[in-house]
């Protein structure tokens, strides 16, 4: 039996790899978020020299949360995981949905991990063990 949505007939690795790029997801985006966005240490060194690279993230990084764009990034990879049925824009959802979450975009990510979530899951089917 060659049914590749059979967790038994997924490789091993796929699983754990796709955990660890969720974590670091959310690490990197914890690190941003506490780390350089809102460090009242780093306002202070932004407010003074402008040089530092930390202070050049720390003026660009909003891009990636202005107007939720992490956040619907993750809700259209999730509509297109589930309308195509694709392992690559589900594991696309969970991801970003995980830095979302973080990043200042809880509604929509967290709609786009769950249906990320839904496709990358196995379902059980009637008639099969």
């Amino acid at each position: 039996m060659n049914d590749l949505t059979h967790p038994a007939s997924r490789s091993p690795g796929v699983g754990a790899a796709l955990l660890v790029a969720l974590a670091l997801a959310v690490a990197g985006s914890v690190a941003l978020r506490y780390g350089l966005m809102e460090s009242d240490t780093l306002h202070g060194v932004c407010a003074l020299a402008n040089d530092d690279w930390r202070c050049l993230v720390r003026r660009w990084a909003p891009q990636i949360f202005i107007d939720h764009r992490i956040g619907w990034l993750a809700l259209a990879a999730g509509a297109a995981a589930l309308l195509a049925h694709s392992q690559t824009m589900a594991k696309l959802a969970l991801v970003g949905g995980g830095a979302g979450l973080v990043l200042y975009s809880t509604d929509h990510a967290a709609v786009g991990l769950l249906l990320g979530l839904i496709v990358l899951c196995p379902t059980a089917r009637s008639g099969r063990d």
